[in-house]
């Protein structure tokens, strides 16, 4: 029901409102990491634009500017598993038949420890650090591979809720959200 819910209340913000949110989740993007100078390997979601997620290419564009070594991931089809892709500036993209971007030339990393910090995808997130995904448990599975210090930022459109997101055992909670109007540790 809240999932149904937060994915019909992203669809009613129009796309004008979407880019203008977007691109201030990107400047806040950046002020997030001053306070973090030693994260050099930045994994980001690509968005996708059929579940109106918040466009990840100004923030994708600025990172490269400033040097970062970026990541994305591709899903494996047929599993919860994605494999990890490096992103340059000159990376050429196609979407996939689930409407996913992706490099249409990719380079697999395969070591997923060297990633210091994740941008993650989320529908909503309560003041714990509580992140309601899609329900595939894509992300929850994607952590288990990395650095059990790598940090978990969520990117919302909206400041995290007050209500508690209903979680489980294995849920893995975020570090921090960043939205329009500034960012939350947990």
């Amino acid at each position: 029901m809240l999932r149904k819910r937060l994915r019909n209340e992203r669809k009613e913000i129009g796309a004008e409102e979407r880019a203008r949110r977007s691109e201030s989740i990107a400047l806040n993007c950046l002020k997030f990491l001053k306070d973090f100078p030693k994260v050099q390997h930045i994994h980001v979601f690509l968005p996708i634009k059929r579940l109106c997620e918040i466009n990840t290419v100004p923030l994708l564009r600025r990172l490269f500017k400033l040097e970062y070594r970026v990541y994305s991931s591709v899903t494996l089809h047929g599993s919860r598993k994605m494999a990890i892709v490096k992103l340059t500036a000159d990376t050429v993209y196609e979407t996939d038949k689930l409407g996913i971007p992706v490099p249409k030339s990719p380079e697999f990393v395969t070591d997923a420890k060297l990633i210091d910090l994740v941008f993650v995808p989320l529908l909503g997130v309560d003041t714990l650090g509580n992140r309601l995904g899609y329900g595939q448990g894509f992300y929850d599975t994607f952590f288990k591979e990395l650095d059990s210090n790598v940090l978990k930022i969520g990117l919302s459109f909206e400041a995290p809720m007050p209500e508690e997101i209903p979680h489980e055992t294995h849920d893995v909670p975020l570090d921090a959200c960043i939205h329009p109007d500034g960012s939350i540790l947990f």
